[in-house]
Parts: structure tokens; C-alpha cells; sequence
């Protein structure tokens, strides 16, 4: 009989600024099921626990299926979704045990309301119930904030080597092949870790361009495979609205046992990180700056395809509100056309356009509703082109799989401007998210969307141009706005330079 494995996904990356706490409904509208519902709501989706699935099999392991649970970026998880997710997890360590191994995926930078290190509390408390000897592999996101707390209850570390996310499968690949070999008793995998005074860094983990992160990996995948006893190299650029004091760009090595060199690799790659501390391979323009570029692009010749303008200020994706409407006021007063929105999170405008119907012309307060600060309500009167119930599969490289619900939408047309109008905060990485409301961006001469670098995955192939914009919302590059009181100081580029 196969090794018995005690495996879960419980995921999110929690703004520690935002007001909107991420209860378990927030799971229940992204991705939540336990136990032996798991298989059957993962089939198709290519995510972390697809590869432990895959893994088990060829590997001849049974699993213990606990929860997959993930939810858009916000803030702070509440009791509620703590409560099920980390309790599914902890309950069958205590019930269903015992255990050769345990493989879990996790986001790396969680919090909960009470528990700011929430993968360091879950950790610990899942290590008092199996004890010190049972081999615990996780995954995480390569924006983990990895604090020691994490790296001392976990034996195996392995993290996303690319973003946009696309190899979460491997990923649970990489850290099951170890897992294996510690349950077999070939090694003895312990992990250590490595910071700087830096909160930013290492071009916040892109490897879309040539930067120090894909440097970094490039040493690592070659150490891995030449360095004896060195079993991962973890590089994690951080989450950096998260009020915690070991947040930040970070590396883990895990060896085979200890051994000083393993702590030296880490140090060096992390001297690298700091040295290359001011690297951003962004241009970041405000919305007059935004505008101007795009009628640039527009009207310059030889472009095949729409210029995209990703807000990446306003991204769901980083835990903003997804409601921030300085961008969308830029592109109406200045009058673009064959153009589209996505998305602004209104779950009272959604329901007012759906109650009006498809080809009413409508007047609606649009966005701004949790936080005027970053970018009011607009009162909008234009026309209800469309109503979807915000439901599509994703097939882009990032989701691929997943069904993605937006909730109750319509799209609103202001002028030359179709808006798609949610009632639940989703990152826009997905071509689908147009698509399914009918409006296909590969037709546009301009497409918004709410995201950071994720998008690029999906948008990037089709793009004639990618302009990024800071419109001045949540999760805008001024980070100096955000009220830290658990960061560690003097840190990059807070108070050093």
C-alpha cells in the first residue's frame, strides 16, 4: 500500500489595508470544496491540486483530500472562512492520521484577524498535532512573504517560478518528487531562509522580461541540479501591502539536512536581491499620461491589435476594491470609441442596469462606493448592451479551468465605451471575461483591465500595445500612503534608499 499523504489547498494573498474582510462566501463565489468533493471541482482546472492528483498517482500515494479553498485578494481572512478551511485541514490531521507525509498549497501571504503570519499560525498548530517527524511539504506563491515561523514548521518549500502564474502544476510536482524521496527515507529535507530591509524588490517577480528575478531562477535551476544536497531554491518577491513584520523579497533553500552552505546560497541570492533593489521593468503612467500615450498608439501606424491598459493600481489581484473609477472617467471625457471597461465591481449599479434590461437607456451612480477616495461614483447615462449571470470557464494560460463567477453583470455602454459592470471583485486575467458578454477584444482599438501582470498571460498574444497605469487607487506604487505598524524598520523603500 502507498504512502498515506495529508494534502490541502487553502490560498489567498490578503490586503492588509482593505476594508473588505474575505469571509467564506468569498471562497464559496472563487473555488471551495472539502474532502472527497475535491476531485470533481478541480477536474479540468490546471492548479496546484491538479499536480498533487497527478502526483499521487504515478507515485502510488493515498491522499487525504482535506479542502481546496481560494479566494480573489482582499483583506484580513475572517473567522468564518479560518474557521472551515484551516479547520477541514487541522481536523484531519487530528481524525484521519496517521501520515508517511503532507503536501499542502499555499498562498505564503495570508491573514487572518487575528494571526498576521496566518501559514506560520496554520503551520505550527498542524505541527502540534503530527509532531516533528512526518515530512510537510508546501507550495506557495512566488509574492509569499516566507517568515520564519513558516520555514521552521515546514520541511520542503517550493514556489511559482513564473509569473503570470502558469505552472502551478509543476510546482506540486517539484515538492511531491522530494516529498517522495523524505518518505522513503532517502533524505532529510530541511529549508532555510534568507531577507533584506527591503519590502520591494526583484521587479516584483515578473519573468515576462529579462530582470533580476529570471536571473535568480536561471542560478537556481542550475544549483539545483549541480549542488549536492540542494533540493529547491525558492525565490519569493513578496506581497507588499501586508502589514507583517517579515514581509518582503525573500529565498529558500531546501537541503538535505543541515548544512551552512545551504544558508550561504540563500544570502547570496538575497545580496543580489538588494543590490538590484531599484530595478522595475514598468513604465507607470498617471491617467492624463494614459490617455495621451494610447490616442499615441492609436494613431501610430503598423499596430495590429487593441492597446491594453491594465490599472494596475486598482487590481483586484493585489486585494484593491476593483471599484476606482479615475480611469474610466479619463478614457470618457476623452471620447474614445470601439473600446471596452473591465471591470467595475458594483454589485447596487449591476442590479440596477439588470432591473432596467437589455437596450434601456439608463441613468446609474457607477463605482466608487467603498472608498471615494480612490475615484468617486460616476452618474453615468448610457445604454444596457447586454446581461450574463458573470459565469465562464477560463482558458487562458493563468485560470485555465477554472470557472471564474462575476456575479450578477451587464454591460453598460457609455458612448463608445462598453463597460462590463460586475457585482463580485474578480482580477481581469482572462480574454472570457469579455467574451462571454459578447464583446471580443481582439476587434477593440482598446481594452482596460483591472490587473497587474497576470493579464499579460491571456492579453499579451493579442495586444497591439500594453500601457500600464497608475490611477491613484489602493494598491498604487506610493506605498509610503499605507499605514504600516508590524513592518520591520528602517526597510527599501520606506525610509532606505
Amino acid at each position: 500500500m502507498g504512502f498515506r499523504v495529508l494534502t490541502g489547498l487553502f490560498g489567498h494573498e490578503s490586503n492588509a489595508f482593505s476594508k473588505l474582510p474575505t469571509a467564506l462566501t468569498n471562497f464559496e463565489d472563487y473555488l471551495l470544496a472539502f474532502g472527497d468533493d475535491v476531485p470533481a471541482k478541480i477536474k479540468g482546472a490546471r492548479i496546484e491540486p491538479t499536480g498533487v492528483e497527478e502526483a499521487a498517482a504515478a507515485l502510488d500515494w493515498n491522499l487525504v483530500r482535506t479542502v481546496v479553498a481560494w479566494a480573489t485578494p482582499s483583506g484580513p481572512v475572517a473567522d468564518d472562512a479560518w474557521a472551515a478551511c484551516s479547520g477541514a485541514i487541522l481536523n484531519a490531521a487530528e481524525t484521519e492520521g496517521p501520515f508517511n507525509g503532507i503536501l499542502l498549497n499555499l498562498h505564503g501571504a495570508m491573514a487572518q484577524r487575528r494571526f498576521p503570519d496566518a501559514e506560520g499560525e496554520l503551520l505550527s498548530e498542524l505541527r502540534a498535532i503530527v509532531g516533528p517527524d512526518v515530512p510537510l511539504a508546501i507550495t506557495l506563491d512566488l509574492h509569499a512573504n516566507v517568515t520564519d515561523r513558516m520555514t521552521e514548521m515546514a520541511d520542503i518549500v517550493v514556489a511559482y517560478r513564473t509569473y503570470p502564474h502558469i505552472d502551478q502544476v509543476d510546482t506540486s510536482w517539484r515538492a511531491a518528487k522530494i516529498l517522495d524521496r523524505a518518505m522513503r527515507g532517502e533524505i532529510k529535507p530541511k529549508a532555510v531562509t534568507a531577507r533584506r530591509a527591503m519590502i520591494e524588490g526583484l521587479d516584483d517577480g515578473r519573468t515576462t522580461v529579462e530582470n533580476p528575478m529570471l536571473e535568480l531562477l536561471r542560478q537556481a535551476g542550475a544549483i539545483e541540479k549541480t549542488e549536492p544536497g540542494v533540493l529547491a531554491i525558492s525565490v519569493h518577491a513578496g506581497f507588499t501591502p501586508a502589514d507583517l513584520d517579515q514581509a518582503g523579497p525573500s529565498v529558500t533553500v531546501t537541503g538535505d539536512g543541515r548544512d551552512s552552505r545551504f544558508s550561504a546560497i540563500a544570502e547570496t541570492f538575497m545580496d543580489y536581491a538588494w543590490q538590484t533593489r531599484h530595478f522595475d521593468s514598468n513604465t507607470y503612467l498617471g491617467v492624463a499620461e494614459t490617455v495621451a500615450e494610447t490616442r499615441r498608439l492609436i494613431a501610430g501606424p503598423g499596430r495590429q491589435g487593441p492597446v491594453v491598459i491594465a490599472d494596475f493600481s486598482d487590481n483586484p489581484g493585489s486585494g484593491a476594491y476593483g471599484d476606482s473609477t479615475f480611469l474610466l472617467q479619463g478614457l470618457i471625457d476623452a471620447g474614445f470609441t470601439n473600446a471596452a471597461f473591465g471591470t467595475i465591481c458594483d454589485s447596487d449599479a449591476a442590479a440596477a442596469l439588470i432591473e432596467a434590461g437589455e437596450g434601456a437607456d439608463v441613468t446609474v451612480p457607477l463605482g466608487g462606493k467603498i472608498d471615494p477616495a480612490y475615484g468617486p461614483p460616476l452618474t453615468l447615462t448610457g445604454t444596457v448592451e447586454r446581461i450574463t449571470d458573470g459565469v465562464y470557464v477560463a482558458l487562458g494560460p493563468r485560470w485555465k479551468g477554472v470557472t471564474h463567477r462575476l456575479g450578477p453583470t451587464a454591460v453598460f455602454r457609455i458612448g463608445g465605451i462598453s463597460i462590463v459592470v460586475a457585482s463580485n471583485r474578480v482580477q481581469l486575467t482572462e480574454i472570457e471575461a469579455f467574451t462571454h458578454a459578447g464583446i471580443d477584444p481582439r476587434t477593440l482599438d482598446v481594452v482596460a483591465v483591472k490587473s497587474m501582470q497576470h493579464f499579460r498571460a491571456a492579453y499579451q498574444p493579442i495586444a497591439g500595445a500594453i500601457v500600464i497605469c497608475d490611477s491613484g487607487a489602493l494598491s498604487g506604487k506610493d506605498i509610503s500612503k499605507l499605514p504600516y505598524t508590524r513592518l520591520r524598520r528602517p526597510i527599501f523603500p520606506l525610509d532606505l534608499d
